[in-house]
């Protein structure tokens, strides 16, 4: 028969032994320090200078003075004796004072849950989450902060490019907007009123980068000054609306060209270039050698055919 119980080494008072109570009670010192163990602290190497009696601390893994050679173990501060250790055992757990947390010895390790990778099959937070949505966040926001050098990243990764990654915006549960690569490597922007029919309102082919509005692309209708379609270094310069049926191009603020049912309107002076009898300055779509074209300064020419029939000067 052992002298000590397997689990907890708790000395057994033996058959005919003198002085059971010194084992008893001993034994009772031992659990007294097992059941239900708090610790200052944990990782200290070097023994608080003055502990009070019953204190107890986890040991670090390097430890000196006192405590010289008893990595991991949990000290306790008795009177008298001074200091006593116990060696932990694999799944031994403590609540850490210091640090408000609960901490098991695991793989020669003292750890908390924090201080371990968690693997769960479903987490939910403020929420129940199920096997679709094994991560569920019930909250007014959320927040991914970054820390380290190199930025943030959130990363939605699929196995191959005809599935879905995306991020899926919701009206009570039914889907209103989405923006990902669904069913393909293209990064498009969808939208729907019913949760079921989606438009594509933006595309951007992953092969090329283009962008594409499949269902249009409606503008403001903007004035000379501020076009509704101009250019970052240069916004009074572009394309804008006056009224209704027209169109007009603007540079520097001022509408140059407006075009509408009836008419195209030049606001300034509309400059060809020379040309020649083959390649008149102006001319025409079906036929491009027949036209107006400058022989020489002070001339003007009509040319059919590619050849000079009038000159001017």
């Amino acid at each position: 028969m052992s002298d000590v119980s397997p689990i907890l080494s708790l000395p057994l008072i033996l058959p005919a032994q003198a002085q059971k109570h010194v084992t008893h009670n001993e034994a009772l010192r031992l659990l007294d320090i097992l059941v239900q163990p708090v610790v200052t602290s944990r990782g200290q190497n070097t023994p608080p200078a003055t502990p009070a009696t019953g204190e107890r601390y986890i040991v670090g893994t390097s430890p000196i003075g006192l405590w010289a050679g008893h990595a991991n173990d949990i000290a306790i501060w008795e009177v008298p004796g001074g200091w006593a250790f116990l060696d932990a055992a694999p799944g031994w757990a403590a609540h850490v004072l210091a640090e408000d947390a609960e901490v098991q010895f695991i793989d020669g390790v003292w750890a908390s849950a924090a201080d371990r990778a968690l693997r769960v099959a479903q987490l939910g937070v403020s929420a129940d989450a199920d096997a679709t949505n094994r991560l569920t966040v019930s909250s007014p926001a959320s927040l991914f902060n970054h820390i380290g050098t190199g930025g943030h990243q959130m990363k939605l990764n699929k196995a191959a490019s005809g599935d879905t990654a995306s991020l899926l915006f919701q009206t009570g549960f039914s889907g209103r907007a989405e923006m990902g690569t669904a069913g393909n490597d293209d990064f498009s922007v969808k939208v729907s009123a019913n949760g079921s029919l989606f438009r594509d309102g933006l595309r951007i082919a992953g092969a090329t980068g283009a962008v594409e509005a499949p269902n249009g692309l409606l503008l403001p209708n903007g004035t000379a000054a501020a076009p509704g379609v101009s250019f970052a270094s240069d916004t009074d310069t572009g394309v804008f609306r006056p009224a209704a049926d027209q169109v007009a191009l603007a540079t520097g603020g001022v509408a140059r060209l407006t075009a509408g049912n009836t008419a195209v309107t030049v606001a300034t002076p509309l400059l060809a270039q020379d040309g020649a009898a083959a390649a008149p300055g102006v001319s025409f779509a079906s036929d491009t050698d027949t036209g107006v074209f400058r022989p020489a300064a002070d001339q003007v020419a009509l040319a059919t055919g590619g050849v000079a029939r009038l000159t001017a000067g």
